[in-house]
């Protein structure tokens, strides 16, 4: 399938409403559970938040961290340092939902982005474990991190959960509305281009930010990889999970 201007400009819209979505997340999410605001660029003391279990304070802890080595050099304050933050756990998981969508298409990975939470991989994961995982939203993000963890194995640098990249996941109501726009019959098509991955970092990052995030030895791998390159598309050549 050609990639000509009509098919780039689906594609670009797919990337600028996802990453909308994403991005407002995780302010209201580093506002709310994190006590850090983008907006004014406050950060409260971490043992104020009594409100969070122990995984989060965990987050919480790499958020600061991060924010910190962020303006360590005085060149980026607070504000710009936390909407950095934002816009990289957001390119994050945007890259591993697609990287996953991408392997269905090529018979790599059994269904279970496509569909949402119909995706005959989760459907199958959930009549296993049973109520055990709490209500479908809950199942799916578990079973979509072990998907992360499972895949992790083979390619660390784009689905480790644990990098300071990746700390973050959308809940319920943001997620299906990403999955939403990931399924989109205008779309469908290009999940099965080895050139969508690199045109999904392109559209997500500005030329401004892309050469920064070229620059930074700790960014998400798949960032490094030009819209074209063989690296970006010899990711899908071997199988990671049983179809």
């Amino acid at each position: 399938m050609a990639f000509d201007q009509t098919t780039r400009n689906r594609l670009q819209r797919f990337v600028n409403d996802a990453r909308r979505v994403l991005e407002e997340e995780f302010t209201r999410q580093l506002q709310n559970d994190y006590g850090m605001d983008p907006n004014s660029g406050t950060v409260a003391e971490l043992a104020s938040l009594r409100h969070i279990n122990d995984a989060q304070r965990e987050t919480a802890r790499i958020l600061r961290d991060t924010l910190a080595h962020y303006t360590a050099s005085g060149d980026m304050n607070a504000i710009q340092g936390l909407d950095r933050i934002v816009r990289e756990q957001a390119f994050t998981v945007l890259n591993r939902l697609a990287a996953l969508r991408m392997a269905e298409a090529r018979g790599l990975l059994v269904e279970s982005v496509g569909n949402g939470f119909q995706a005959k991989g989760f459907q199958l994961y959930a009549r296993l474990a049973g109520t055990g995982l709490g209500e479908t939203g809950d199942a799916y993000r578990v079973y979509l991190f072990s998907v992360f963890d499972e895949l992790a194995q083979d390619l660390p640098v784009l689905f480790d959960r644990y990098s300071p990249q990746g700390r973050l996941f959308p809940r319920e109501a943001a997620l299906l509305q990403v999955l939403n726009l990931i399924n989109n019959a205008d779309i469908a098509p290009l999940w099965s281009e080895d050139e969508t991955i690199g045109w999904i970092y392109q559209y997500f990052n500005s030329k401004e930010e892309r050469k920064a995030i070229q620059s930074r030895s700790r960014s998400p791998g798949i960032s490094k990889l030009p819209a074209n390159s063989s690296a970006s598309r010899s990711i899908w050549r071997r199988p990671s999970m049983p179809v």
